[in-house]
Formats: structure tokens, sequence, C-alpha cells
């Protein structure tokens, strides 16, 4: 490995991150770049197999899993920001390593697995950063803390994986000590846990937007200016809510990627290309704050 990196990784940036939310996808190459890892894109990857996999066959998820599993080199960990990707994955992954008949069967299908390198969820990964810094082990320059900024911290439900892929539980307050990190002010609230709704939006749209009403009142009620998420269907889906049920106090919802990318540097003002697919603009916040140059 070279010496200018901290770190070699596999990147796997599954369908929304790849086609969808370039407004994520964007800052967070420029964090992976700022933080020096060095990042490799799986070749030929294909879908984890999300919700939509899991409600036709149980099997397919692991299939999918298995597939990409084969795809990647020993020696590096695999970084996934999506939480229901890393969700997938890593049942995925639980099945292959527990089931031998599992195992054989994909192994026949698709050649080697690699079922020994970790698999970091993006905020895992982050967490793990800012330890090294504060052991001193690593240095960042040119950041800007986003002091004023209270900020709701949403995991939403995809983050709360299945005990067996957190023995010592969810990660609770990873979030929240990353926000400390960059000089925001995390709020508590009532509602960081609590669905949106995503995968159901479309058929149930009077349920999304009680539930979105919710999670972005209490986040206002507790006194925060923004929400904040790793998930870019909570966030889409949050905002689209907000504003189709005209609320008098929408709040912003970002994505991690983008506030770790305004404390490592970049500029507010210099992204149009990121802030343009928000639904409630960012601009009178960042302005408020002194975020925008």
């Amino acid at each position: 490995m070279s010496s200018e990196y901290l770190m070699e990784a596999t990147y796997f940036p599954g369908c929304t991150m790849k086609t969808g939310v370039e407004e994520s996808n964007l800052p967070l190459k420029i964090v992976l770049d700022k933080l020096k890892i060095k990042a490799y894109e799986i070749e030929d990857w294909n879908c984890c197999g999300s919700s939509s996999g899991h409600a036709v066959n149980h099997e397919i998820p692991t299939a999918m899993g298995a597939r990409n599993l084969s795809k990647i080199p020993t020696g590096r960990p695999v970084i996934i920001p999506c939480p229901n990707c890393f969700r997938n994955w890593a049942t995925a992954h639980y099945h292959l390593v527990n089931e031998p008949e599992t195992r054989a069967k994909y192994e026949k299908q698709f050649g080697r697995l690699n079922l020994d390198d970790p698999i970091l969820n993006i905020y895992d990964l982050f967490h793990h950063v800012f330890n090294l810094a504060r052991l001193k082990s690593v240095t960042f320059e040119g950041t800007k803390p986003l002091k004023d900024l209270n900020i709701a911290v949403y995991y939403g439900c995809g983050a709360m994986y299945p005990k067996h892929l957190r023995p010592n539980g969810p990660p609770r307050d990873t979030v929240e000590r990353i926000m400390i990190e960059i000089g925001a002010k995390p709020v508590t609230w009532p509602y960081p846990n609590k669905c949106c709704s995503a995968f159901v939006s479309a058929v149930y749209p009077e349920i999304a937007e009680e539930l979105a009403t919710q999670i972005i009142g209490g986040a206002h009620e507790a006194g925060a200016d923004a929400l904040v998420t790793s998930c870019a269907m909570c966030q889409m889906n949050l905002e689209m809510r907000a504003i189709s049920a005209r609320m008098s106090t929408p709040l912003p919802i970002f994505h991690l990627t983008q506030l770790m990318a305004l404390y490592l540097g970049e500029k507010a003002s210099d992204h149009q290309d990121w802030w343009k697919y928000h639904l409630i603009d960012p601009k009178p916040l960042f302005q408020k704050i002194g975020l925008w140059d």
C-alpha cells in the first residue's frame, strides 16, 4: 500500500447511489480523497437485492450477495454507504459463513467468495477515522467546523440491523459522535430510528406523509435546524413528503457525506450541483449559520 493513503478499500455504491443520488455520491468521493482513502469500485457489481428481492424470495439477496462477494479482492475492507445495502451484504455474509451447504452452493456457482475482509457501513468508517485522529495517528487540514448547526441525526430503520449482525447492539450514537467531531450540535429527539415508510410510500402515501410529518415535526420541536441521514431513500422520501404535506417548517435534510465534505473544507457555495437536487433549499440555513461564502 502506498504511504500516501491511510487505507485502500473496495467500494460498493449500490443502485441508488450510482444512479439516483449524485448529490451524495459526489461528496463521498471528495471525502474519501480528503481522508486519504483510496477506493476501488467493484467491477461488474450487481444489486444487493434490497426489499424488492427478498419480497419475492428470501434466497435472492443471499445469491446476489454471494456474487458480489465473488467479485471483490482479498486484503481490503468493503465500504458500503447505503444502510440497506450494508444490511443485505452483511446478512448474505452471515448465511454464507454459518451455513456450509449455502456456501458450497454459491461457491460452485460463482467460484471463490471473499468471506474474510470486513464489510463497513460508511459511518463505521468515518467513526474509525475520527478515532485515529483522536489518537494523533492521522490529521486533517483546512477543516471548517459546522458550528451553530443544530442537527437531528436520523438513522431510519435500515441501520437497525438484525441482532446477529450487531451482537453488541445497534450503532445508536455513532453518527451523533461524528456530528460532534465536525462541530455540529446533535439534538435529543424522539424519532432517530422511526421508519420513514420509503418502501411503501407509493402504495400508501397517506402513511408516508403521516410518518414524515412526525419525524420532521419532532426534529423541529427539538430545536433542530436540519436532519442528517446516511440513507438516500430516507432523505428523498422525507423531503418529498414534507413538501407534499405543505409543512410550515420543512427542515433541510442532508446526506451525511455532504456535511462531512463541508467540514473537510468544501465550500457550500461551490456545490450548486449538490443542492439543486434538494427539494428543500438549504441555502437560507447555510447563510444563517455562516456556511455560505
